[in-house]
């Protein structure tokens, strides 16, 4: 019998084995100019101050760990809304961080990160990625593949199509005094010789940060809190997560359950492949359980709205 510890182990390994690949979505950013010279990125329309917005450049990046070699000068979140008043009077806090410039010839901004307040690793931040991206040997080193985290096995686009990565979630990430919990990542193989993952906009999009040249710093600048975003995600970030983890788990379920009757009713022998797909179609269910039960625990820690949480 193909148990389900030879099944988990065998995934994890198979994964490891898999090519280099680099983690692909494609998003709407658009990009100013202000007075100083300082190049600034958003990802929402409504975040550009309206000086600009008739110089603003509507840009759609797909996330690629390799391709990019322009330098980072500046990306800057910038919100408008009256709740923020009151809380844009206080002065904000301010967090430089040292970086490295270069990944062999190409230029990057690479800095230094604390995951799981146990792990330091070097990565690069990358707003063409929407969210973390790491490698498999730092996924190893957060210990990301033990049987108590949820480790789903899915399909992460790349330049040469898809190819399989592991879904997982980071509790926690420190670039000096910046901070950020709660982290959704996609695994993937080795990423760089040079770093170990992308810090994506879901880390930087709560801080305004400059990337200071001549100094080779990184400043990170707090923005305000926003109440509308509990846990510092809006109503997309919560739903959209619910919605791929729960839709995960009833996929993987179904599966199972049309095979559990195709071997029910099968009067043939039942080969070794199909007990495989049995015991495979169980482990992806259960760990899009994981994903999900501990989304809805930090969901339920932050008081997000209940109709943010529908699936």
């Amino acid at each position: 019998m193909f148990s389900y510890y030879q099944m988990s182990t065998g995934l994890i390994a198979a994964a490891i084995l898999f090519s280099l690949c680099s983690f692909s979505s494609s998003a709407d950013y658009y990009k100013w100019t202000d007075e100083s010279g300082n190049l600034h990125f958003s990802d929402s329309f409504q975040n550009v101050p309206e000086k600009y917005r008739d110089q603003i450049e509507k840009k759609v990046f797909m996330d690629n760990a390799h391709s990019s070699s322009e330098p980072l000068v500046k990306v800057h979140e910038v919100k408008h809304s009256s709740s923020y008043e009151e809380s844009k009077k206080k002065p904000s806090k301010r967090f430089e961080v040292p970086y490295k410039p270069y990944e062999g010839s190409v230029k990057r901004v690479i800095i230094s990160v604390v995951l799981n307040d146990s792990v330091t690793a070097p990565m690069a931040i990358d707003t063409g990625a929407p969210e973390t991206v790491i490698s498999v040997k730092l996924a190893e080193k957060l210990r990301l593949f033990n049987e108590d985290q949820g480790r789903l096995v899915i399909r992460a686009g790349g330049i040469g199509g898809t190819t399989p990565a592991i879904r997982s979630i980071i509790d926690s990430i420190h670039v000096g005094g910046a901070k950020g919990e709660f982290i959704p990542t996609t695994v993937i193989h080795s990423i760089s010789d040079s770093f170990d993952g992308l810090l994506g906009l879901d880390f930087v999009s709560n801080y305004s940060v400059t990337i200071d040249s001549k100094r080779m710093m990184v400043v990170f600048e707090e923005l305000p809190i926003n109440p509308d975003h509990p846990g510092g995600h809006d109503k997309e970030w919560w739903t959209s997560h619910f919605m791929e983890f729960a839709e995960s788990r009833a996929k993987w379920k179904t599966y199972s359950e049309v095979l559990e009757e195709k071997i029910h009713d099968s009067m043939q022998y039942i080969g070794n492949e199909d007990l495989k797909k049995k015991a495979f179609a169980d482990f992806q269910y259960k760990e899009a359980e994981k994903l999900l039960d501990k989304l809805s625990r930090y969901a339920s820690e932050n008081s997000v709205p209940t109709e943010w949480r529908q699936y």
